[in-house]
This record gives C-alpha cells, structure tokens and sequence, in this order.
C-alpha cells in the first residue's frame, strides 16, 4: 500500500514504488502458472535432465492445476447465475432497470472472470467509468492497481500503466479515485523506470457520488495487508508432482528407444584407421558385444515407477487437502449416477465451506457496487436510470439440480402443511410473477377462457391433476 502518493509520484522516484515489486512480481508469477507456463516459475525444473532448454521442453510435463482450482471456484459462484432483485415484483420499473443494467455490462460473466483474478491474484479489481451514454465496468490487472491509505483505511485507488518506449521514455499513466472526483495524470518515466518529469498533464472529473469508482473483492481477510491468493500454498506440491511426471516421462521415453548389443561383425561398428578403435554411432543407440560375450539383447533397467506413481497419488493426497477441494469436484463421473443431491454435498462438505467464504467476501461488495453504479448513472443524467436501495442476491450452488430430491422434500414439506401451493411451485419450478399466477390457475382449475358474447364470463376449467410422490421411507 501506498502511504504518500504525492510522494511515489515525485521527479526521481521509482515506478512502480519499491515496497509494490513483490506483490506485482507475485502476480505475474500467478498469471504464468495459470497460463500453463511453468518453467518460467519452477526454474529449478529446467535443470532436471538437460542444460538445453529447448530440448527440456519437449519433455516437461505440466499439470496445470492452478487454472482447474481458480475456474472451479469461479464455476460454483457464477456458473448457475445468482439473481439480483430490488423488488418482490419482476415488474416493477427499479428490477427492470437493474436487470437493463446487468444484461448491458454482461455483468455476470464479468463478476466470472473478476473471481478468477480474486483466486489467482487474492484479489478482482472492478472499475467503472462513463462513455457519454451510460455506465460501463471493466476489470483491472492488479499489476496497475495501487491502493493509497494508512491506519485509517484506504483513501484513494490508484490505477496506473506505462505506455511502449519511444526514445528510451515511457508516458505513465495515472487514474486517481477518489469519492466524488476522478484525477488524471501523466508522467515521464526513463527506461531505468525513474520518473524523470514533474506532472505533464492533469484532468479531475466530478462523479457525483460520494465513493470511489473502484471496487475490490479480496480473497482471505485476515490482519494482513497483503493480498492472500491460492496458489502460494500448493506450489510446492504442485512443483514436485511436476518434477515426478516430467521423471517418469523421461524413463518412458528412454525405453522406448532402448540401446541394442550387437557383435562387432554385425555391421553397426566400423574401426578408426587411425587408433583401430571402434567408432560408435549414437543416433545407432547400439553397443559393441564382447567376446565371448552375451548374445544380442536390448538394454533396459528398472526405473522404480511403482515408486513414483505412488509418491504422486500421496501428493495427489495432500493437493486436494492444502487446496480446500477433493477427487470429486474433478472428477464427478467416479461417483456414478445413482449419487442423491446430498449425498454429493456431504462429499463436496469442505470446497462448498470454502464457497461459502467466498460468498461472504462478495456478497456485500456486489450489492453495495450495484447501488453505487445506479447511483453514478443518475448523477449523470443517464434516461431510464433509478436509484437502488436494498439490492439482495440470490446465490446458487453451482451443483446440478437432483430434481428426485426436491420433489420428496417438497411433498413431505406440503403434507406437514408448512407450505402452500404456491411456495410449492415455486420450489419446484423456480417460477416467478406472471408465470406462477398462470401456473396456480391451471392448478386450481380457475383459469378464465372464452371468446364472442361470453368473453366476460369465468369459466372453470378442470386443471390438471398433479399427484406428488410419497417420501421414500
């Protein structure tokens, strides 16, 4: 965290600021391991067999965990879409335009891609901004996000970038956030990343909102300062299961082109006419048989795999335990297909805990930034814009409906008269509004129907007739 920023952003002071290196060097470490490049991380792999980089990496096997543990957790959160509402009513004009407002941003599959970066990096940046029309949102790499604050907590976000070179000077490019005003700067940094110039160029935008544009979900909240992602913990384990397979790989390949013994008058050898040596030829892969030797063979040696396949079903062991998941949050097809919904949420008990987590985390970031965005788009005059006030999210679980299930649940919850049809239907079907009043007329039978001079009568209709299961025993 930045303490001065007028202080970081003085001629001759280094950008990005000293005490920001290694974080932003930890985020890019985490962006190549989920990108699947993980020799430029694990750099002690590249000595295992070969100084030769470019032959190492014919052979290195890669198990990109990373990018499977930081989706998952994205998945559970926003793969099922959660629901935002400010009204009971699905017609009412405030739910109308906060579902405008969520469609136009594609906001979902941005809070998607921000939960990955809160994974990956321990944090999802989210600014917004204004083109003219309306309000837009788009996500930060936190390599440009700087927070400014002390004791008292944050004062100002920072986000900042340097453009290409040219001449050996960088143009540094600096969006201040504050409430109710956004300043921008530039700056001239040398190719020794000084700043070399005071302030070039200055602008600050009213916003007409009394917080800042800018909103962060954190991963883990602890007293630490420090961003906490989901990586630094599984590294280790992550680069020694990753050193047994590139192993293991290498003694695979080694047997399937085997060293062959041949006698001298095979035709393989030919003699030095200098020294009368043989003179080997290694892209052969054969040895010359000594006299009175062994009869041709292969040449193979015991490369201990059992060994190795078991360290790693170990470190398999104690990934899933370090990285809050288990075997079937990857691989549900093992638990076959007669598995019952809570069946499966007993066996995923420890990565939904973590889900959990991470909604606790998210929820009251995303309801208070959507009651900001309204906001922001009111103070700026945007058509049709409301103000909203209590906006709450339904979450899902992300798991697949075990539709059985429900059913016995809500046929023992009807015939104990805690329920109503109503809820019933609801429960069942997920309906809302129009659809739910529709779907009770049929129920009771009092659907009105008719044409010509009888259009105005109610006609009974007899609904279908819905007959519940009874809760297996």
């Amino acid at each position: 965290m930045i303490t001065d920023l007028e202080a970081a952003l003085t001629k001759g002071q280094p950008w990005p600021p000293s005490g920001e290196i290694d974080r932003i060097t930890r985020c890019i470490q985490n962006e190549q391991l989920f990108m699947g490049e993980h020799q430029k991380v694990y750099l002690a792999l590249l000595h295992l067999f070969s100084d030769h980089t470019a032959e190492y990496n014919k052979i290195i096997s890669i198990f990109n965990f990373h990018k499977r543990l930081s989706t998952l957790w994205a998945d559970f959160l926003f793969g099922e879409t959660p629901k935002a509402s400010v009204s009971e009513q699905p017609d009412a004009p405030e739910q109308k335009y906060l579902n405008a407002f969520i469609n136009r941003n594609q906001y979902w599959l941005l809070q998607h891609a921000r939960q990955i970066d809160v994974s990956r990096f321990g944090q999802g940046i989210l600014e917004a901004y204004f083109d003219g029309e309306a309000c837009h949102l788009q996500l930060i790499h936190p390599t440009k996000y700087f927070q400014v604050g002390g004791a008292d907590g944050i004062t100002a976000h920072v986000i900042a970038w340097l453009d290409p070179p040219k001449e050996g000077i960088s143009k540094l490019n600096v969006r201040i956030h504050r409430p109710g005003e956004v300043e921008t700067r530039q700056y001239d940094v040398s190719s020794a990343g000084k700043i070399v110039s005071d302030v070039l160029e200055t602008n600050i935008v009213s916003t007409g909102v009394d917080r800042p544009l800018v909103s962060v979900i954190g991963n883990t909240f602890t007293s630490s300062t420090d961003p906490s992602d989901d990586y630094r913990d599984i590294d280790p384990i992550i680069k020694r299961i990753e050193a047994r397979l590139t192993r293991v790989g290498r003694i695979l390949d080694v047997h399937a082109e085997p060293f062959l013994v041949l006698p001298e008058f095979s035709g393989a050898f030919h003699r030095s006419d200098e020294t009368g040596k043989v003179v080997y030829d290694s892209k052969l892969k054969v040895f010359e048989l000594p006299k009175d030797g062994m009869p041709p063979q292969y040449i193979t040696w015991d490369g201990q795999l059992a060994a190795a396949f078991s360290e790693i079903d170990a470190l398999m062991r104690q990934l899933y335990i370090v990285s809050e998941t288990c075997e079937a949050c990857f691989e549900p097809a093992k638990l076959g297909a007669q598995v019952s919904g809570t069946a499966l949420r007993l066996m995923l008990f420890v990565p939904l805990k973590k889900v959990d987590r991470l909604k606790l985390a998210a929820d009251p970031v995303i309801r208070s930034e959507l009651q900001l965005f309204s906001d922001f788009e009111n103070a700026k005059g945007v058509n049709g814009a409301l103000r909203l006030e209590d906006v709450s999210i339904q979450w899902q679980d992300g798991l697949p409906n075990d539709f059985r299930e429900t059913v016995q649940n809500v046929t023992l919850l009807k015939t104990q008269g805690l329920i109503w049809d109503e809820m019933a239907l609801k429960l069942l079907f997920n309906l809302e509004g129009a659809a739910l009043q529709e779907a009770l007329d049929k129920l009771h039978g009092t659907t009105t129907q008719g044409s010509g001079p009888t259009a105005n009568a109610a006609a009974k209709t007899t609904g279908p007739v819905v007959t519940l299961p009874a809760p297996e025993e």
